[in-house]
């Protein structure tokens, strides 16, 4: 058992500790590990000062790789928070000599040893300072051994354990003793370790204080005749079958019996760094907790979400749990009492291990079975649609061996509003999961609201495949997931991650089709320019199949304006009763994120138009923009980046875009010698794309010259044809790629595209 007297004084300024790898490499941010967690960040934003080799304490929020950068796989973060400030707590780990059982090595879990000082008390009137120390105690007995760790900022973090020093032999003969209490039941066990060829020849159970001897068998069960304090020892004889070795030893372990509390002290963890965020919860003991981290690491049992100032209405959550019947190898049954009080109309309980959530209106009693020991967070949420919500959180320890600070399960994962899919932001990816999961009902959210902070949730009945579960999809928390729910991921939008999309050989494409390819502009008019396109997904020749949603970005020029208007299209994904769409904007990175979905269950096969665009741009930037082009002409090419699709499970579906993605060209329409776009319908070049040659049809018109312009807008090919009609042109040695074919004919100038193979 350990003591815990020992509290931290001084907190660190920052979330998290780590380690500065590289500062500054080739430009492209600070590699930082973190200490705790071990991950390898690569920061690119709040960097300055850093210094290779230096410890810091550090926030960091999502961020984009820097152009130029190169990805390695690691996470990509921007600096929040920086200080030399470091967590101030202090703990230790100590293990015994193999020689001298009095002789114990004690370590200090500190960052920064050039930074922290340890300071060591170790109960027999010795003191030390280091971070890792030996010591020798007098005799046998149990010491409070003390570490104190302070800094230069004025950390004094204190921290205790009873430490017991027993003559038992550090040998264990090649074998483990375990050791628990289930209830007032004791049991134990001696196994081989590894692959031990030795063979137990005597063994004896006894309680150290009494010396009243339990069994002499290796496993063996006792009951026990109260609470308190026993020291529970195996003293065993083993035979190696090989060599004929016996060896001989006693093995000690120290247990606990006492009735359950509001608090724990086994279950006091001061130096646990809980997160710096605020979801409040009302503990058993009528104190208000910053989360439920902070309510576990106090050795809370239970608690409720919220603050204790917060009226949970006609609904009032409440259980107990009782032991049914256990044993170590057999595992473990324990009885739920409903003791919720109120009006309410639905119950939702999480039994803490990742078995079927249960759901049901009204219950008083029920059993459920845990195949193993531990530490379980049990969950009991109860509530009426549009009325009261109550949701209570109590932990379960199956026995004496799990109880410790150390077991310590996981907290709740907390509900972003908007964050659907568990990335810490919000945009059109989240729209996907909501359409998964619409339709679905489940427990609302305590004290729910839209601000984008963490907030509690208990967990529903169903998970997407990627694991999260459909808390995550009801963004306001009312209980429901609708299309309401899509206001929070637009109030608290972020832009999509503009990744280029992987070339996939035979997986249908998705690509921005232009509704014509040359656009003239007549600077007599000075209304803004329109440029329409269609997004087009599949063809008939390569059909998606099993598509559910998508969700993408356009990147566009500056020269186009802000909020292009994006009309939905029911060609595909079917009528917008069915669907999910969001278009967002983010002009100042020049990007336009897409978001489709299907929420009624169904994926669709085929091919077709999802959508509609109207791009824009005024008419004096678009006339300045074609003046300092070379040639005076524009060529405009909006990829399509980002690109995720899904199917109805929620499965990742191939898609891909075009090698060449379409273009359009912007010119300036001459007062001579102009462009006539009607002359272009007269004209017909085929085939379209071509290899080796091309066919122009021009009907009544007479084609004087042709002349093939590349993508830079260089005149690289010039043919005067003999009066031909039609006119055929050799281009097998052109070099591949897209031409604009100016064509002179008497009745005037025309242009038409060519994409050469």
């Amino acid at each position: 058992m350990l003591l815990l007297l020992g509290v931290n004084e001084l907190g660190a300024q920052c979330e998290r500790v780590g380690w500065i790898a590289s500062s500054s490499p080739g430009g492209c941010g600070a590699k930082i590990i973190d200490l705790d967690k071990g991950d390898v960040l690569r920061a690119v934003a709040g960097t300055n000062g850093l210094v290779a080799g230096q410890t810091i304490s550090f926030s960091a929020t999502p961020a984009s790789l820097p152009g130029g950068c190169t990805y390695e796989g690691i996470e990509v973060v921007g600096l929040s928070c920086v200080s030399d400030t470091l967590p101030c707590q202090a703990k230790f780990t100590s293990a015994t000599s193999n020689i001298n059982a009095f002789n114990l090595n004690f370590e200090a879990d500190i960052y920064d040893a050039s930074k922290q000082i340890c300071t060591w008390k170790f109960g027999d009137g010795a003191t030390a300072q280091g971070k890792n120390v030996l010591h020798t105690f007098p005799g046998e007995g149990s010491y409070q051994v003390c570490l104190t760790v302070s800094d230069a900022f004025g950390c004094e973090a204190n921290y205790c354990e009873n430490v017991l020093v027993s003559e038992q032999n550090p040998n264990w003969c090649d074998h483990e003793v375990y050791v628990t209490a289930i209830g007032n039941k004791l049991y134990g066990k001696i196994y081989p370790l590894g692959n031990s060829n030795a063979d137990i020849t005597a063994i004896k159970w006894y309680d150290s204080k009494t010396n009243k001897i339990l069994a002499e068998t290796p496993s063996f069960s006792y009951t026990l005749p109260g609470n308190g304090n026993y020291l529970i020892c195996a003293q065993y004889t083993v035979i190696d079958n090989v060599s004929g070795a016996v060896c001989t030893t006693t093995r000690c372990q120290q247990i606990t019996l006492a009735e359950p509390g509001c608090v724990n002290n086994c279950m006091i963890n001061p130096t646990v760094f809980c997160p710096s965020i605020y979801a409040p919860v009302c503990g058993c003991d009528g104190v208000a907790y910053g989360n439920e981290c902070e309510a576990m690491s106090s050795g809370l049992s239970s608690w409720w979400a919220g603050d204790c100032s917060v009226n949970t209405g006609n609904c009032n959550a409440d259980l107990k749990i009782e032991l049914v019947d256990a044993s170590p190898d057999d595992g473990f049954t324990f009885r739920f009492i409903n003791l919720s009080a109120g009006d309410y109309a639905s119950c939702l309980l999480d039994f803490g291990d990742s078995s079927p959530i249960w759901e049901t209106s009204s219950w008083d009693t029920l059993t459920h079975f845990y195949p193993s020991g531990g530490i379980y967070r049990t969950n009991l949420t109860t509530w009426k649609t549009n009325g009261c919500i109550s949701s209570a959180t109590k932990l379960l320890i199956t026995d004496t061996y799990n109880m410790s600070s150390e077991n310590l399960p996981d907290g709740t994962d907390y509900v972003m509003p908007g964050d659907a899919n568990g990335d810490k932001k919000a945009n059109v990816y989240d729209l996907l999961n909501l359409g998964l999961g619409y339709g679905t009902i489940g427990a609302p959210r305590p004290n729910a609201s839209s601000a984008w902070m963490p907030q509690f949730a208990p967990n529903w009945q169903e998970s997407v495949t990627t694991g999260v579960n459909y808390k995550h999809l009801d963004c306001d928390g009312d209980g429901k997931i609708l299309d309401f729910d899509a206001d929070p991921i637009e109030q608290h939008y972020v832009p999509i991650d503009t990744n280029d999309i992987s070339w996939m050989p035979g997986a249908p494409k998705i690509k921005l089709k232009f509704a014509v390819d040359t656009i003239y502009v007549n600077p007599s008019d000075a209304t803004p320019l329109e440029i329409s396109a269609d997004v087009l997904v599949a063809t008939p020749g390569t059909p998606v199949f099993d598509l559910y949603g998508l969700a993408f970005a356009l990147k566009y020029p500056e020269f186009i304006n802000h909020d292009p208007n994006v009309y939905y299209d029911d060609d595909l994904l079917g009528s917008p009763n069915h669907c999910l769409f969001m278009s967002k904007d983010n002009y100042d990175s020049r990007q336009l994120d897409l978001g489709f979905v299907r929420k009624n269950g169904s994926s669709v096969n085929g091919y077709g138009r999802i959508a509609k665009i109207n791009f824009a741009t005024d008419f004096i930037i678009i006339v300045d923009v074609i003046d300092r082009a070379s040639n005076n002409i524009v060529p405009l090419t909006i990829p399509i980046k980002g690109l995720r699709a899904i199917d109805e499970n929620g499965n990742i579906k191939d898609l891909t875009v075009p090698v060449e993605q379409d273009t359009v060209w912007i010119k300036l329409q001459q007062t001579t010698g102009a462009n006539n776009p009607a002359l272009a319908q007269q004209i017909i070049a085929t085939p379209n794309p071509a290899t080796n040659a091309v066919t122009l049809f021009s009907g009544d018109l007479e084609i004087e010259q042709v002349e093939a312009i590349n993508t830079l807008g260089q005149t690289l090919y010039s043919i005067h044809p003999k009066a031909e009609n039609p006119v055929r042109l050799d281009i097998g040695n052109w070099q591949k790629g897209l031409y604009t074919l100016r064509i002179n004919t008497k009745q005037g100038m025309t242009e038409k595209r060519l994409l050469v193979k």
